[in-house]
Parts: C-alpha cells; structure tokens; sequence
C-alpha cells in the first residue's frame, strides 16, 4: 500500500540526517516508530505523509509516486495527524471533524448527508460527541487531540499517520486511542504511529521500527525490537522485562537505571 523506498531527507547543516530507510505498510497493519527525541520520527512521518519530499530513494501509494497525487487525491488516501494539532481554532467541535470530509465532497463546498453520517460516527468512535457543539478553543488539550482524530478518521484514509497522538492524553484515553487504532488495522487500514510508549507498541502494534540518529537500528515484530537489549544502547538507558499482573503472554518494559552514556544533568 505505502512503501517508502532508500528514501533519505536532509536540513540546512544536516543534509544526510535520515536514511536511507526503507518501509512497507501493507493494510491491516500497525506500525509503530519509536526512538529517542530528535531520532528522526517526526521527519519520516512526514515524508510517508507526502508533506515531505525525499531527497533521495521514493515513497510510493499503490506503486505509483506519491509526488504524482494531487493533494486532493493524497488526502482522500492518507490522513496525516501532526504532533501538536492547533487546538485554538475558533469553530465548533463538529465543524472541525466535517473539514476532515473535504476531500470526499464533489463540489468542495457543502458537506451531505453521508458527510454528516461520517463524521457523526468519528465523534462516537473518539468520545467527542459530547462536546460535539463546543468551540475546540475551550477544550482541554486532550479533548482537541481526539477532535483531530475524529477528523483524521472522517477522511476514511487507506492510510493513517500519526505523530504522538497520545501525548496530552490522560491513562483511560490513551488505552482507548490505541483500542481505536488496532480496530482500523483490523478493518483493513495501514496505520504508522509514532510514540515513546514502548509498552502500548508492544501491547498493539505488529510491526516497530526504532530509529535512533536518523537510521533504522531495529525492524521487526514488537517482541524482537522491544527488548531490554535492543533499546537500551539507543535510549542510553538500563531497562527490565517484567511479567505483565494477569496476563501470562505479557510483559512490561520498565527503567532500571541510567546507564554512564548519556547521564542526567
């Protein structure tokens, strides 16, 4: 579905900072990226997204290029939710989740009956139909984060991309958020989710791929990549594998002590 082929990215006085990486995101698949901040998963999920361009190697949506799709075309296949979504907008909560209609809509203008079925269902499936006729201004940062969801869902993508979507999120939603996330794989969408929470990667995800300095130093299933002795050299970091309480095919990661690499100040 969305393969990212050697691709490689670059700033001004970092022109090789990522790659070559290459990915495969098939449906009903869950990927997570995980790695230490400024390992470069922000960047790659904005280069899956299209928002991007490579400078080197290719991303491609159904074999062809995605720098050949009309922004148009690429929002009807791939929903892009970025870290830190406004959450200042002054419009209501429904008005929001209906933008995410947009590209569905013949004439771009009015939004139909179906559109205002999808969207209805994204409020109910993120738990935001209660505040449905609130401006997102006046939510909480978690409340906004899951508004952007529900508009992220409404696209009905074949692909969702996500940037820390859990990060303002309290302990219940966070759970719930991954619930929902799993539940798009199984109904055949490729979701890639970004996140520093190595437990929740392990507990819904099938594939993880852990970057650290721009390059992909582990790519696998959930039980090779997050192990103590994967993670730790890249998270400078000693960790324990623990048994899960009730579940016997579980167990958590949890930190042991900061290793001499990259001590605290």
């Amino acid at each position: 579905m969305l393969v990212a082929t050697d691709v490689e990215f670059g700033f001004p006085g970092r022109p090789r900072f990522l790659g070559p990486i290459s990915l495969s995101v098939g449906p009903g698949e869950c990927w997570a990226i995980v790695g230490p901040n400024g390992a470069g998963k922000s960047t790659l999920l904005r280069l899956l997204s299209g928002l991007y361009t490579p400078k080197g190697g290719r991303v491609a949506l159904d074999d062809r290029h995605l720098c050949e799709y009309s922004r148009t075309e690429r929002a009807r296949r791939i929903a892009f939710l970025p870290q830190g979504a406004a959450s200042d907008i002054d419009l209501c909560v429904r008005d929001i989740v209906l933008m995410g209609r947009f590209p569905h809509r013949s004439f771009g203008l009015f939004e139909s009956a179906e559109d205002e079925r999808i969207a209805e269902q994204a409020l109910k499936r993120t738990a935001t139909e209660p505040f449905a006729d609130r401006p997102l201004a006046t939510l909480s940062g978690g409340e906004a984060q899951r508004v952007h969801l529900a508009a992220a869902l409404a696209q009905q993508p074949g692909v969702l991309l996500l940037d820390e979507p859990t990060a303002s999120l309290d302990l219940q939603h966070e759970r719930a958020i991954f619930d929902l996330l799993r539940k798009q794989a199984e109904e055949g969408v490729g979701v890639v989710v970004v996140t520093h929470d190595v437990n929740l990667a392990a507990d819904y995800c099938s594939h993880v791929m852990l970057l650290c300095d721009g390059k992909a130093v582990a790519v696998g299933g959930p039980s090779e990549v997050l192990r103590p002795e994967v993670l730790a050299p890249v998270y400078g970091i000693d960790l324990e594998s623990v048994a899960a309480p009730g579940r016997a095919d579980r167990r958590w990661l949890i930190p042991a002590a900061f290793t001499s690499k990259q001590p605290l100040p």
